[in-house]
């Protein structure tokens, strides 16, 4: 590695969920013991030199023990540091009450739609000035190790290339499967970071989000040294979408809230935080590691200092019962990691009315998939369907605001444009969010095709096994929830009532679909790469062809599901 990037270099760090039943839950204690220097090692053999010698200013931060359940999982956290961000901080008058919902300030929706010269959704988003006016928010949860670009503007310098494929999870080292399309953009330019973000928001309102979850630790992470560049972005782009802060925080017993605290006044005055009329909002990832009296001594503390705040929790795991009942009056909302098959999804209608009879609000969490090479395991999410069934259940069970989980952890799951899927997953999102945040279903004014499939079976024979973060052979596995399918689907927006026909080779299905959305399966044939074909008055309107053969043998496992399509014309993005 060319140590004149080291210093920007997010380092692996070891985020493990034991799953059960498709909820996560919390770290393994052997996970949890390791420590600051092991998480940060080496990443596919490459060493990091700077890294290395800031180790003295990162403090450990310890794990909590295993649940002991079937529906345990585990999510290891990685961490980086590099230097600490000094920005200025100005009081504002705040005092904490009780907290008030988490979209009660915000107008009603509007419907008002715009229509622009290339459009790659099947409808018409709302006009620009229109697109947060809904009292519904979307959200994607964003995690900075994974930018569009790591370490280099040049693309041929970047460390993806070295993440890809690699087979080796060793000491936390990154092994993707996916990664985002390199932005195409002269070498030399000095303000790539920001201009990168600039796309990614893009990106993010084209698909009618209203910002980020940004997740952080400490002002000595390089997660947080990023976002002075996401916030201009998101001010440079669209001054409507915001940031919503997910901080980390000490576990230790008797730890106190010191770096929450010092981070949220450094940027409370800037615009782009995301806040309601209670003030600032904190989202943090699995907060019961702290009990609800530790986090509003945290919003005291703020509000003595004249910042106002109120907390949205994403709880591991929560279910909608009676759990978490100790957290009512501390929160104004509820969420949690979410699910990540099918069968899972009518959990998240009980969430949402548990929430509601508490007089909460609902952030309900969205997924397309889990696929985890670094521990080998996975959960079948049957192509499309737990992230269309996901979207489709907050919308029927009124949640007031959803989070897709997330927008780019490539370890795990993600929904950004990618190189193996494309706009695909972020495109289809976009039809429900837009029904969702408007509260009727969008107007087809062209047709869209979707697929998605394995690139191989998931009982293909394989020659080598990927070595996982323990250093020990890591074949890939369902631990809990739906049993692997393996089927190929065409999702069609239609404008009018078609013909649909997937072609495997020899083996050809058809069926006949109404105006709308309709999801069409049929088994995946190995030895084949599926092509799809819309017809209409037995004339061809559309025809495709996936980008990814089916092998029948493998050399090593993958499981992420491939994906791709779109509307005929090929809009510029």
């Amino acid at each position: 590695m060319n140590q004149a990037h080291a210093s920007s270099y997010p380092a692996p760090w070891s985020r493990v969920h034991t799953v059960g039943n498709s909820s996560p839950r919390e770290c393994a204690a052997e996970a949890c013991r390791r420590s600051a220097k092991e998480r940060l090692g080496s990443v596919a053999g490459l060493t990091h030199p700077l890294l290395e010698r800031s180790m003295k200013n990162i403090a450990s931060t310890p794990r909590p023990s295993t649940i002991d359940s079937a529906k345990s999982r585990n999510r290891v956290w990685k961490r980086a540091a590099v230097s600490v961000l000094a920005t200025a901080a100005l009081l504002a008058a705040a005092t904490v009450g009780v907290p008030a919902p988490l979209n009660a300030a915000t107008p009603a929706a509007t419907a008002t739609a715009t229509s622009i010269a290339c459009n790659p959704l099947p409808f018409n988003l709302p006009a620009p000035a229109n697109r947060h006016q809904s009292a519904k928010k979307a959200w994607a949860y964003y995690f900075p190790p994974f930018p569009l670009a790591v370490d280099s503007p040049d693309a041929t310098r970047d460390v993806y290339p070295r993440w890809m494929n690699t087979h080796s999870a060793v000491s936390g080292a990154y092994d993707l499967r996916d990664r985002p399309v390199a932005p195409q953009r002269a070498a030399s330019q000095t303000t790539w970071r920001q201009a990168d973000f600039e796309k990614e928001v893009r990106q993010a309102v084209g698909a009618g989000l209203d910002g980020f979850i940004w997740e952080y630790h400490s002002s000595s992470d390089i997660r947080w040294q990023q976002l002075p560049a996401m916030l201009a972005a998101a001010k440079a782009v669209d001054p409507g979408f915001k940031i919503m802060l997910s901080p980390d925080f000490n576990t230790a017993a008797g730890s106190t809230s010191d770096s929450v605290y010092n981070n949220v006044m450094k940027v409370k005055d800037d615009a782009s935080i995301y806040r309601n009329n209670a003030g600032i909002v904190l989202a943090p990832f699995f907060p019961e590691r702290k009990t609800p009296q530790w986090w509003d001594g945290l919003r005291n503390r703020l509000a003595a200092s004249g910042v106002k705040s109120n907390l949205v929790p994403i709880f591991i795991s929560w279910g909608g019962g009676t759990q978490k009942t100790d957290w009512n009056n501390s929160v104004s909302g509820y969420s949690q990691w979410g699910t990540r098959t099918a069968s899972g999804v009518k959990t998240l209608a009980k969430e949402s009315a548990e929430a509601h009879r508490r007089g909460k609000t609902y952030m309900q969490p969205v997924a397309f998939e889990d696929s985890r090479s670094y521990d080998g395991r996975y959960w079948e999410s049957s192509n499309s369907s737990t992230l269309r069934d996901s979207l489709a259940s907050a919308i029927s069970s009124n949640a007031d605001s959803i989070a897709l989980m997330t927008w780019n952890d490539y370890t795990e799951s993600w929904v950004a444009p990618s190189k193996q899927r494309g706009h695909a997953v972020l495109d289809m999102a976009a039809y429900y969010i837009s029904w969702f945040k408007n509260g009727v279903k969008p107007a087809i004014t062209q047709d869209a095709l979707y697929w998605s499939h394995r690139s191989h079976p998931t009982s293909a024979p394989y020659s080598k096994t990927t070595v996982g973060r323990n250093g020990k052979p890591a074949p890939m596995y369902i631990p809990n929830g739906d049993a692997a399918k393996n089927e190929v689907e065409l999702v069609a927006v239609l404008k009018t009532p078609g013909r649909l026909t997937i072609t495997q080779g020899s083996n050809v299905k058809s069926m006949d679909a109404p105006a709308g959305l309709t999801s069409f399966k049929v088994p995946l044939v190995a030895g084949t790469t599926p092509s799809f074909k819309l017809v209409r008055g037995g004339t061809t309107v559309r025809t495709m062809t996936s980008d990814t053969p089916v092998r029948s043998s493998v050399v090593y496992q993958d499981m992420i599901y491939r994906a791709g399509g779109g509307v005929a014309a090929n809009c510029a993005r």
